[in-house]
């Protein structure tokens, strides 16, 4: 059983920094009144918001902050379970999820949605739908068990019947299975391989004793081949080298000759330098009668002396260029022979690696030929090792087999177990053994509020409405006051079932407004009847604007009011 203690908010919707603190175990019977605005359901929304991380109204998780000191969001609900007690802390700005033991910070896990989940299924285990349906009735954002989906309906049972535990077992054994079909698929693939190999095997044993003599044969005769070939490469590796090397010769003198003419050239630059400089001279004595540096007037007779001279030395230095290119030509020649053997000596080298190459290529050949043969020799001389090893790959092959077998009939247990844990199987039995306790219950409480109708559900959750004579009503046909009744009784109902499995079983039942619009006087009195026959244990809180017709029917009063723009508790 969850007995809920206290419950503690501050900075929440219109709370301001000073907490607000409602004690949910200290009378039996509890009337929260005050007027539109002073805060009264805020109690819904604190109590769910500690415990699931949202409101119980419609209200925008960003809007329950406080408007006014935007800060400081805290909501703190104690509660027991056994002999455990528990601390839950939920806040914003700064943001905070706390879950307390006994007074220690239980450590938090990955996320805040594996903290979550670890509060409502090893805890509380109560989520929020079944949290709305046992412990509050409300007016606004409250849906009833009537107008929720079939799955819905069935998720709410199931908790309280302490069933879920079977989905639970049922997702483990789909996990399981998962396991297991990859296992399976891996002794397939397994299997698949050992029948490959043996197969290999056998056809290699058999193809060994009766080609290999012919195979070591063949192979021979291609290391002859290799030789051969081998040997006329070296052949001719060994003319081309002698060739290379007698072309090499006649290039010694190479390096001499470009030496040679590149001195010719040297001279030849300095005569023709030389002779323009003189061109220039008797250039100027032809036109000039007047020395460009002293100013002094030129003898006829000097200048046609001198031009004279000058002749004579330019014929000797054209004659010698004349010589000199004459052997320039007769040394290009020789270095343009020399160009040509050079071409020579590269292609031979080209050929001379291609040579090589063969010959690298032919010795591997040789090499992984000779160890071919050396393979087969031994293969053939080690039988005995080869039919071990097709052995061994048999015997593995019969434990794969048998394992793929404990596999299979593991796959039919569990899925005659998925059978019965799925919601046609063993879930739908228990729910269908509960169905008339609770349709009794149903229909007890709906007489105690003087609604004389005939409810009933099946093991699907469909229900059925009909009145003393027999009629037909659908949920949605009758009026507000009437579906409150019905909801009622239900809420006491799944409260009555959980208290006979201890399941979801707590001492918190809140009702908002039900007495406001939904109930007329006789409802409203047969209502009080039943809450005041509820054991001990119980805590029921009734938020109302009727205070002053209810406020003598109740053990204890909490009423809300708004002072400086701020919600809090009045004494009472």
């Amino acid at each position: 059983m969850i007995v809920f203690e206290k419950v503690s908010w501050r900075n929440f919707l219109s709370t301001g920094d000073a907490p607000t603190t409602v004690l949910l175990d200290r009378s039996s019977t509890t009337l929260i009144i005050g007027e539109n605005g002073s805060g009264k359901s805020t109690i819904l929304d604190a109590l769910t918001f500690a415990l699931f991380g949202k409101p119980f109204r419609n209200i925008n998780k960003a809007q329950l902050i406080n408007t006014i000191n935007e800060k400081g969001l805290l909501v703190e609900i104690d509660f027991i379970i056994g002999k455990r007690k528990y601390t839950i802390r939920r806040g914003i700005k700064p943001n905070k999820f706390e879950i307390l033991q006994d007074g220690k910070l239980i450590d938090q896990l990955a996320n805040n949605r594996d903290y979550q989940d670890y509060l409502e299924k090893v805890i509380l285990k109560l989520n929020y739908k079944s949290f709305t349906q046992i412990v509050v009735l409300g007016n606004s954002s409250f849906e009833p068990f009537m107008q929720l989906k079939q799955s819905d309906r069935r998720t709410i049972v199931e908790d309280l019947l302490d069933i879920q535990i079977f989905s639970s077992m049922n997702g483990i054994l789909k996990s399981k299975n998962s396991e297991l079909k990859n296992d399976m698929g891996t002794l397939e693939i397994e299997k698949s391989l050992y029948k490959q190999k043996i197969e290999v095997q056998e056809d290699y044993i058999e193809r060994l004793k009766k080609d290999s003599k012919s195979v070591i044969s063949q192979k021979e005769k291609e290391i002859e081949r290799f030789e051969t070939e081998k040997e006329t490469a070296k052949t001719s590796m060994v003319a081309l080298q002698s060739e290379i090397g007698t072309l090499g010769e006649k290039l010694s003198d190479e390096n001499s000759v470009k030496k040679k003419s590149a001195d010719y050239e040297k001279v030849q630059d300095q005569i023709e330098y030389k002779l323009k400089q003189e061109e220039t001279e008797i250039s100027f004595y032809e036109t000039n009668s007047t020395c460009s540096t002293c100013k002094q007037v030129i003898d006829d007779e000097f200048k046609k002396e001198r031009v004279i001279d000058i002749s004579k030395k330019m014929d000797e230095k054209k004659d010698g260029l004349d010589k000199i290119q004459t052997e320039i030509d007769t040394l290009e020649k020789t270095l343009k022979e020399y160009r040509e053997i050079g071409g020579q000596v590269v292609e031979k080298n080209k050929q001379l690696v291609g040579i090589q190459s063969k010959m690298e290529s032919l010795a591997e050949n040789i090499d992984r030929t000779q160890r071919e043969i050396d393979k087969l020799k031994n293969e053939k001389k080690n039988d005995n090792s080869i039919e071990k090893e097709l052995h061994t790959l048999r015997v593995n092959l019969e434990e794969s087999l048998q394992d793929y077998a404990k596999l299979s009939e593991q796959k039919k247990l569990h899925e005659y177990a998925h059978e019965l844990l799925r919601d046609s199987g063993i879930k739908t039995k228990i729910i269908r053994q509960y169905v008339p306790i609770i349709n009794k219950y149903v229909n007890k409480y709906l007489n105690e509020l003087d609604f004389l109708i005939n409810f009933s559900i099946d093991e699907n959750f469909n229900e059925t409405i009909q009145s003393q004579y027999r009629d037909e009503f659908s949920y949605a046909s009758f009026s507000e006051g009437e579906k409150m009744r019905i909801d009622l009784a239900l809420l006491f109902t799944w409260r009555m079932v959980a208290k006979l499995k201890n399941s979801v079983n707590t001492n918190l039942l809140i009702l908002d407004e039900v007495f406001d619009s939904s109930l007329d006087a006789e409802g409203t009195d047969a209502f009080l009847k039943i809450i005041n026959t509820l054991d001990a244990n119980t805590n029921v809180f009734v938020i109302s604007h009727k205070g002053e017709i209810l406020f003598d029917k109740f053990i204890s009063t909490i009423k809300f009011a708004k002072e400086k723009q701020f919600s809090k508790i009045e004494a009472t």
